[in-house]
């Protein structure tokens, strides 16, 4: 239900393309095009689309950074709380919007969580006492109250998207805007960040737009929904209409309600793996402990000696064996150490106790180069592994550096492409779309011949088709005769996918 309000943020005739990269031509015209829409005050408004209709480009919009940061042309008018976003400015539009982006990791800079949070009141010259009393507030309110002297590099990612918001809070401004806030965020984690937001709005008459894929948490929490499709809106009504019109999900690239019941190729591929087949272990892990505490442990944002408190990411007495061609989930809180057990098990991180075997070879005994030719690792952000000009010259750059002969790396670059679902091996990676720029990095470990594929949280930024597509593409390696670990908080993604369900947290790891 719409709350009976003025209208706080209003948008006319709106069109916005951004700066022409590399000269593309076939890039498309208008991120976003002829949107008319009204936001009420105290109104929670969700975003929805599939990747690239146009969410984060409508979110930046409300707070200025289109056009004054972002360039490109603007046509239009956005309104904001009786302001003009052309004629106003960035820093005069902080306070009133507040904006959480889809990546918490390109808005953190300060030094610990306590400054991150603090920075904005700063700015705005209150008092000492006032601004502690809203970091407290708001570090509280985001799930982070004991964590006030950790470096922001040091949170897990679930944790750095709560110090996001927790930074936004602070501002106290009576808009609230949040892209994809909850792609980050574990189960619980998502709960309180709504049960935050619903009180919010309660207590403060607070705006909330919310650009998210969640479709149950919409369903719940939203008073309207605003369905994005090639930058224009195609559907703007309450939850309830939005998801009772079946075509539209589909049309438009979002979850469906009734997305996550189990497919009958999950159980007859669960039904073989699992039929009596004795295999081989591809990973053993033996009481594994890894702290990042009171060192430097090869992370420069670690202070040697420094004492991080209670709250300090470390991971205790694993053992795990992950036997060949598993298809694993590995699920739990934010913070409880999934990445860091991926990262010991690809040889990027060492265990301060117990040990780690590949294919019964100690990882303590492999340099990362040899390790890196069994085990892939496709991290959640695709973007820190991609850096050459070309898909072709990426997955081929660590077989030149291993000089293999040219026709061997044409072979093994040509196989991977085509395992990977990748038509163009001349396009510029950084281009693609997210779910392609997973792929390519896929492709580069499949490249150098890797048989255990590690994903973490690849589905995260990914839209629904996206993170399926990925998942569709690890079913298919897995059938192939590959071992896949996925790390994950999308229950959805392990009911369909999951052969196993390994479960993490403080205390160790259990299975159900």
């Amino acid at each position: 239900m719409i709350p009976v309000s003025r209208c706080i943020i209003s948008l006319k005739d709106v069109y916005y393309s951004w700066p022409c990269v590399r000269n593309d031509q076939s890039r498309k015209k208008w991120a976003l095009e002829n949107i008319n829409l009204d936001i009420y005050e105290g109104e929670f408004l969700a975003v929805m689309g599939e990747n690239g209709a146009g969410k984060s480009t409508l979110c930046m919009l409300f707070n200025g950074i289109i056009p004054h940061s972002a360039g490109g042309r603007l046509l239009g008018s956005v309104n904001v709380d009786g302001e003009d976003t052309a004629a106003s400015s960035v820093p005069r539009l902080a306070l009133k919007v507040g904006m959480v982006l889809d990546d918490p990791d390109t808005q953190l800079f300060a030094s610990s969580v306590r400054h991150e949070a603090a920075f904005g009141p700063e700015n705005l010259m209150l008092s000492a006492r006032e601004i502690e009393e809203r970091v407290e507030q708001a570090l509280f309110a985001a799930g982070l109250a004991g964590f006030e002297d950790r470096i922001p590099s040091t949170l897990s990612g679930g944790e750095k998207q709560r110090l996001a918001i927790a930074a936004a809070l602070a501002m106290r401004g009576k808009i609230l805007v949040l892209d994809e806030p909850l792609s980050r965020l574990d189960a619980q984690g998502a709960a309180d960040v709504m049960s935050l937001l619903s009180e919010l709005r309660r207590k403060y008459q607070i705006t909330v737009v919310m650009a998210a894929g969640e479709s149950p948490v919409i369903a719940e929490f939203a008073d309207r929904v605003c369905v994005l499709h090639n930058g224009r809106i195609a559907a703007l009504d309450s939850p309830g209409k939005i998801f009772a019109d079946r075509g539209l999900p589909e049309k438009c690239g979002i979850q469906p309600l009734n997305a996550g019941a189990n497919s009958p190729e999950k159980t007859l591929n669960a039904s073989s793996a699992r039929g009596g087949v004795s295999r081989a272990p591809a990973v053993e892990i033996r009481n594994f402990s890894h702290s990042y505490a009171g060192r430097n442990a090869g992370n420069p944002a670690l202070q040697p000696g420094r004492d991080y408190g209670k709250n300090s990411p470390s991971v205790e007495n694993i053992s795990l064996i992950i036997n060949d061609n598993d298809f694993a989930a590995i699920t739990g809180c934010n913070g409880c150490g999934k990445t860091t057990l991926l990262k010991s098990i690809t040889g990027l991180l060492r265990p301060d106790t117990g040990d780690i075997f590949i294919r019964g070879k100690n990882i303590r005994e492999l340099p990362v180069s040899s390790i890196s030719g069994e085990v892939g690792f496709v991290m959640q952000n695709p973007d820190n592994q991609l850096f050459t000009d070309s898909v072709y010259n990426e997955a081929a750059f660590a077989l030149k550096n291993a000089r293999l002969p040219k026709k061997e790396i044409k072979k093994r670059v040509e196989d991977a492409l085509e395992m990977a679902g990748l038509r163009d091996p001349n396009a510029f990676p950084h281009e693609l779309s997210r779910a392609d720029r997973a792929k390519v990095v896929l492709a580069s470990v499949l490249a150098m011949g890797c048989r255990i594929i590690l994903f973490d949280e690849i589905d995260v930024g990914q839209d629904y088709r996206g993170s399926r597509h990925i998942m569709n593409i690890a079913c298919e390696l897995h059938r192939r005769g590959f071992t896949i670990v996925f790390v994950t908080h999308n229950m959805s993604l392990v009911d369909e996918y999951a052969h196993r369900v390994i479960t993490m947290n403080k205390n160790g790891i259990y299975e159900k």
